[in-house]
């Protein structure tokens, strides 16, 4: 299908691009376009105009610092990976990569970009959620930053952005003790998620846990942590009965979509298993 007509303008700062965003009501913002192209080619979207963010050069800097890194919202999946320190110091969002998309995706696609789309399968907003992400917000007032949980609710757009710009990612490395894993159950066809989850252990003395962080994906109706069991979690003990038992009370409070690829009901179950053996395996290490 052949996209709607719209204006289309590739602004060199932020600066400009903020300004354009003002002045074009239903602008659409063009950054990896994994997602908004196919929008436009399908007429889901139908901007009056679209804002080409691939010039503006500042938004393209890995900046670590002592405690973390910040991501420029068109930083490349494929260049975050393949950054030393990135593999170093946070291994999880590595793992997460490599089973997101395909390098075709990946070498196009933003951290950034990922979170703003907030798909219910995303890969990327999982690892994102686990790892106490910030997203940071351009916009007339100036620059602020939100919590990742914050931003992806489930309502577009996300963070509630009405004339605002991301324009980068915040992540805290991963502490050296650390222990974390992206596990997915793939729907066999497609390769698209059933259910998904990202869990960071931090281990505390005597084999308890010092910090739990659990995000899940593809299964419920957009990616979300599971705060209760992060809080059942720290302490132990961790006999696989007390596990189980606050696997199926977090799952209860989460609304679990279905589709043709999969029902509603097989990803609630799909997601107890992989959430019970993913948490046995990293407790027991």
């Amino acid at each position: 299908m052949i996209p709607a007509a719209f204006d289309y303008a590739r602004p060199a700062t932020l600066e400009e691009a903020a300004s354009l965003l003002s002045q074009e009501g239903g602008a659409a913002l063009l950054a990896g376009g994994q997602s908004l192209i196919t929008e436009l080619k399908q007429r889901r979207a139908s901007p009056r105009a679209v804002i080409d963010l691939n010039a503006i050069t500042e938004l393209s800097a890995i900046e670590h610092g002592p405690d973390g890194v910040r991501i420029g919202a068109m930083v490349r999946q494929a260049e975050l990976l393949r950054d030393a320190t990135v593999q170093k110091r946070l291994p999880l969002l590595c793992e997460t990569g490599a089973a997101a998309g395909d390098p075709m995706i990946r070498r196009l696609g933003t951290l950034a970009g990922a979170l703003c789309e907030a798909e219910p399968g995303g890969d990327w907003v999982a690892a994102a959620l686990a790892l106490d992400a910030e997203v940071e917000i351009y916009g007339k007032d100036g620059t602020r930053r939100m919590s990742a949980a914050d931003f992806v609710t489930g309502v577009k757009p996300a963070g509630g952005l009405k004339g605002e710009i991301v324009t980068a990612v915040h992540l805290p490395y991963q502490k050296e003790d650390s222990r974390s894993t992206y596990r997915k159950v793939k729907h066999n066809a497609v390769g698209w998620s059933i259910a998904s989850a990202a869990i960071s252990l931090e281990p505390g003395e005597g084999g308890a846990c010092r910090k739990v962080r659990i995000a899940v994906s593809g299964a419920p109706s957009h990616p979300q942590r599971l705060p209760s069991l992060e809080s059942a979690l720290t302490g132990g003990p961790y006999e696989a009965g007390r596990i189980q038992t606050a696997i199926e009370e977090a799952l209860q409070g989460l609304t679990f979509r279905g589709d043709h690829y999969a029902s509603a009901g097989y990803r609630r179950t799909r997601l107890g298993i992989l959430l019970s053996r993913t948490l046995q395996e990293l407790l027991a290490a």
